[in-house]
């Protein structure tokens, strides 16, 4: 009987923030439009309609003391407890994220070393053919780090592959910005381990997509849309909430449709 090589989820692990920041901490608030007016509807209107759109009345901080690449460690070590398995025998460690480590306060994107890096440092990792490296591949960073981990298994070039997804937004989001209310911090991780299997399992098809041409500006930084802002040089992210919207409901079924069809 013929047998492929297969990606198989082994093993998960997550992180999640413990400060709770429900919608009514925003009420003292000021938000302002990205032309620098501000907001004429009270806070209790925008935060009540930001419930009803988005359904979303609390979200999690990351507390002081921790950087991105904790919470990226918490999870990794929860992962590789879950699958079993000798943190020594991974080949690969990959960490999807966008804005690396950066303190409390201090917005500066850290990338060096690479969060990766820093992750199998705190594993206490001693093999120097487990490669760490780091993914920027925005809001679908963590899935394109699966698939390149699936490729790696499949060609014979790896067999246990720990892939991360972290990310703290509270510290890059615009306090004068209504859409701050939609990011939030967390870590979620997997152990992805080879498996010889006569009929398909694990991970079957993927499908992705890019559509820069016209939609590479949907998310941006930029300065606060408050024009008395103290830190006048601070860039935040920043979102075409509503482009972005449609775009989505334009382009995700199509893509899920492809992969389901592969």
């Amino acid at each position: 009987m013929n047998t492929s090589i297969y990606s198989v989820i082994t093993g998960t692990g997550n992180y999640i923030p413990s400060r709770q920041i429900k919608n009514e901490d925003f009420l003292q608030y000021e938000f302002y439009e990205s032309t620098g007016e501000k907001l004429d509807k009270p806070t209790d209107e925008i935060t009540g309609k930001f419930l009803e759109i988005t359904t979303i009345a609390e979200r999690r901080y990351i507390t002081d003391d921790l950087k991105t690449s904790d919470m990226a460690f918490f999870a990794a070590e929860a992962a590789i407890e879950s699958a079993g398995i000798d943190k020594e025998e991974l080949d690969y460690i990959i960490v999807a994220n966008n804005f690396g480590d950066t303190q409390f306060d201090n917005r500066a994107a850290d990338h060096v070393p690479s969060l990766a890096s820093k992750v199998k440092h705190k594993l206490q990792i001693k093999n120097p053919d487990t490669v760490a490296y780091d993914l920027t591949f925005g809001c679908p960073g963590w899935v394109q780090g699966v698939i390149q981990a699936d490729y790696f298994i499949k060609s014979g070039d790896a067999k246990k592959i720990l892939v991360i997804g972290a990310e703290v937004l509270s510290r890059i989001s615009d306090p004068h910005d209504r859409d701050c209310m939609l990011y939030a911090d967390g870590a979620g991780a997997v152990v992805l381990e080879a498996k010889e299997s006569a009929t398909p399992v694990g991970i079957l098809a993927h499908k992705t997509r890019s559509d820069t041409f016209a939609h590479a500006g949907l998310l941006h930084m930029g300065k606060s849309y408050n024009p008395e802002f103290e830190k006048k040089d601070d860039l935040f992210l920043k979102m075409n909430g509503r482009k972005l919207y449609q775009y989505a409901l334009e382009t995700v079924p199509p893509a899920i449709k492809a992969c389901l069809d592969k």
